[in-house]
């Protein structure tokens, strides 16, 4: 018995030992070293899987802020052509025409005797004589001297611009949202594969306590604990799956289709420090270049047009106009006439007093324009602290990255040494079963560190207005069309 008893155990540690290399060469297989894993089977006899640059160039066709951000832009240039026409001639052209009758009197005795009017003399309508009076007027109108209007126009300048700014910034906005929304569903998958793949270890390390409670080898409580361990593992899994079913949502709403399948990204992504390595150069470059500040700036620079607008309420206002008027009458006053004219005037108009609105409009400009100096002062403050604090950000991802990389080799040697404590009694399955779950989490932190790199290199290329599509077209040499993420319809 002693015999069977040892060649079983002997078995089983042989067993054991196979069934541990083939579990820690799945897991790396799944998530060590990539940042995306896709099902396994799932992606074969499917057609190929959407990438990044698919995705933002149908955004930028279908997404409907960035439309309206555009439609915006379009309706506040306009403004500058309305402001110009104020300095400009306006000419106008005018007729009128009128058809009337006129009754011709006709006098008569009355010679009937038993009139009231017998003998006298009595008028009645005698022939319709019909007549036209016609006319057309032209002018011409001119502003000589407006300050008002003249600094109008200058305002316009400035919001045109300070649009144009703010449609920029919303452009590169439209390339942050899209990776953003892209890689959330990475990530949620990669938390998904994470979570299968413990899922699968776990129910592997299930089947062998089982097997060794069969044999004596071990106690129920370790049963117990790698069945409770496997039942919150099919939990996480449910969770997991729901999670990445509603991360593909979002792509939706940025281009009106609905995605089943994306494409994963390269393991060799490379991670980089920020070039130039010099913070202040950042900085620099996001005071000059930052499409929030160009916008701000502009803000101020209306503020103060508006400030001569308001003051120009006391300044007098100077226009010319020339007309011409051709007018006919058709014979309404019997003999008809003809006449044409020609007028050249010069109007002065001096405001004297407007119940102090004037100064009251002038006074509440200058403090519009201390807010928008402050507003100035804010953004200009807050583009070089994200400036900083992003700079610092990817230093610290790219350390990250790294680190997370070793900690995958940390965790793996240690749950390599924890199984093998265990074959030899001096580790419990709990300790087994914490093990796998740290290298589990350790990949997948990888994962969402490389993520996490990505967005915020976005993010400072955006602060310091250097954000275009190229970069998106950079970053899609990495996306892998063949690696698709297969979407998962949560029950």
């Amino acid at each position: 018995m002693a015999a069977s008893k040892s060649v079983s155990l002997a078995a089983l540690r042989a067993e054991d030992s196979h069934m541990r290399a083939s579990s820690t060469k799945q897991a790396v297989q799944r998530l060590a070293l990539l940042s995306c894993v896709a099902f396994a089977g799932l992606t074969s006899g499917h057609a190929h899987a959407d990438d990044l640059r698919t995705i933002y160039e149908l955004a930028i066709q279908n997404d409907p802020q960035i439309g309206a951000a555009e439609a915006n832009y379009m309706a506040l240039r306009e403004g500058v052509t309305q402001a110009r026409a104020q300095l400009l001639p306006f000419a106008q052209i005018s007729g009128n025409t009128t058809h009337g009758r006129r009754f011709s009197p006709q006098p008569f005795v009355d010679t009937n005797p038993t009139s009231p009017t017998f003998g006298e003399v009595i008028s009645s309508h005698g022939p319709t004589a019909r007549f036209n009076n016609h006319g057309w007027n032209a002018s011409i109108q001119q502003a000589v001297f407006d300050v008002s209007r003249f600094f109008q126009w200058r305002q316009s300048k400035n919001l045109e611009a300070q649009a144009a700014a703010r449609f920029a910034g919303q452009q590169q906005e439209l390339i942050v949202r899209v990776a953003e929304a892209y890689f959330n569903i990475l990530q949620a998958q990669d938390k998904l594969s994470s979570s299968m793949a413990e899922q699968e270890a776990v129910e592997r390390q299930l089947e062998q306590v089982r097997q060794r409670f069969d044999v004596g080898l071990v106690a129920i409580t370790d049963v117990l604990e790698s069945t409770a361990a496997y039942d919150s593992s099919s939990v996480t899994v449910i969770v997991d799956e729901g999670a990445q079913d509603i991360s593909f949502e979002r792509l939706l709403r940025l281009t009106g289709r609905s995605y089943g399948q994306i494409s994963g990204l390269a393991d060799d992504f490379p991670v980089e420090y920020p070039e130039p390595r010099d913070e202040e150069a950042w900085v620099q470059a996001a005071l000059q270049n930052n499409f929030d500040l160009k916008a701000a700036r502009e803000a101020v620079r209306s503020a103060e047009k508006q400030v001569h607008i308001s003051r120009a309420g006391h300044y007098p206002t100077v226009g010319a106009q020339a007309s011409y008027s051709h007018n006919v009458s058709g014979g309404g006053d019997f003999f008809g006439s003809k006449n044409n004219s020609t007028n050249l005037s010069l109007q002065m108009s001096i405001p004297v007093f407007a119940g102090l609105s004037t100064r009251s409009r002038t006074k509440q400009s200058a403090y519009r324009l201390d807010e928008a100096q402050r507003n100035f002062d804010l953004t200009q403050r807050t583009t070089v602290e994200t400036t900083r604090n992003l700079y610092s950000a990817i230093n610290t991802d790219v350390a990250r990255v790294r680190a997370r990389l070793r900690a995958i080799e940390s965790s793996q040697s240690a749950l390599d040494a924890t199984e093998t404590g265990y074959e030899v009694g001096t580790r419990n399955i709990v300790d087994v079963l914490i093990a796998q779950q740290r290298l589990f989490a350790a990949q997948f932190q990888y994962a969402s560190a490389r993520y996490q790199y990505i967005m915020d290199t976005l993010r400072l290329k955006q602060i310091v207005g250097s954000l275009s599509p190229q970069d998106i077209y950079d970053l899609n040499q990495f996306i892998q069309g063949n690696t698709g993420i297969e979407r998962v319809k949560s029950n």
